[in-house]
Parts: structure tokens; sequence; C-alpha cells
């Protein structure tokens, strides 16, 4: 990502306050849209990878769920000879 110093930029005050109030201000060039200005805050959030909850909680969550069926194992074994032969995993198509 490019950065620019803030003192070669200037934002008017009108703009840094919609800013401070998680709004988008957007930069018009020739009457088309040539940047988008946004809360860094609000940034960090839309680049985030990360969605519903943290690694940490959804590991507790499966520790303390319920174990599987003892008999899972043999169930999914004769789910697979029921329908028979599968494709191999990357396989070319």
């Amino acid at each position: 990502m490019a950065e620019i110093r803030a003192e070669e930029v200037r934002i008017p005050r009108w703009a840094r306050e919609a800013i401070a109030r998680h709004e988008e201000i957007i930069v018009v060039n020739h009457d088309r849209p040539a940047f988008v200005i946004l809360n860094p805050q609000d940034h960090a959030a839309s680049r985030s990878t990360a969605r519903g909850r943290p690694l940490a909680e959804a590991l507790d969550l499966l520790a303390t769920g319920a174990l599987p069926d003892p008999a899972f194992g043999a169930d999914m074994q004769t789910v697979l000879e029921a329908v028979g032969p599968t494709p191999e995993p990357w396989a070319p198509s």
C-alpha cells in the first residue's frame, strides 16, 4: 500500500470531521471519482479476512462440544460403499 504524508495533502475541516464520523469522502477529478478517503479503522475492518468468531473462541467451542458418535466411522464407511468410487482429489477435470 502506498502512503502520502498528511502535510502534502490539504483536506478541508468538514471532510476531516466527516471522516471522524466514519463517512467516506469521494475525491473527484473532472467530475469522475478518483479517490476515496475513509477512516483508518474502517479501512482495517474492510481488509480483514477474518470472519465470524476469533480462532481461540472457535477452538474453545469445539473443545466443549459433544464428542462424535462412536459408530460415526462405520456409518461413513457404509455411506461410501453405497455411493461407489469417488473421484481422486485434485484430479484433472
